[in-house]
């Protein structure tokens, strides 16, 4: 029985084999992890990838993009700048890639201790079937 690695990190069945497949999910060539701000940025028009660790890709459907950021504002009752985290969430449906107001709202703002989440990433699997990748996790040095 062959088995996906979802969310969780459990293996779930996904098609009969006897070949086990591990999913990896990237946005353009960059894996879960710390990077840059630069780099970031320079990636933001990428697709988000679905692979297996032979290499294949999957076709992604849809996916969700959570992006933590810290912002200032001035308090209007006692005149002082306070900064705060900030969250903008957006679906994607039927793309594998960010609108192109996003891509840019990344490259203008994306700064050290931002956190971009990408889950809820729907993809086709070996069998033609809808299926869950990994989230990809990036906190922004």
């Amino acid at each position: 029985m062959q088995k996906a690695y979802l969310q969780t990190g459990k293996p779930t069945s996904a098609s009969p084999s006897s070949e086990k497949l591990v999913y990896f999910t990237q946005w353009g060539p960059l894996k879960s992890g710390n990077h840059t701000a630069v780099q970031i940025a320079a990636i933001a028009p990428a697709a988000i990838l679905v692979k297996d660790q032979t290499g294949a890709i999957y076709t992604v459907l849809s996916f969700r993009i959570n992006y933590k950021f810290k912002s200032t504002y001035k308090d209007e009752q006692n005149e002082q700048v306070k900064t705060i985290w900030d969250l903008r969430v957006s679906d994607f449906n039927q793309t594998a890639q960010l609108s192109k107001p996003w891509i840019e709202s990344i490259k203008d703002n994306i700064k050290p201790g931002d956190t971009i989440l990408i889950n809820k990433i729907l993809f086709k699997n070996k069998l033609n079937k809808a299926q869950l990748a990994p989230d990809l996790r990036i906190s922004v040095q």
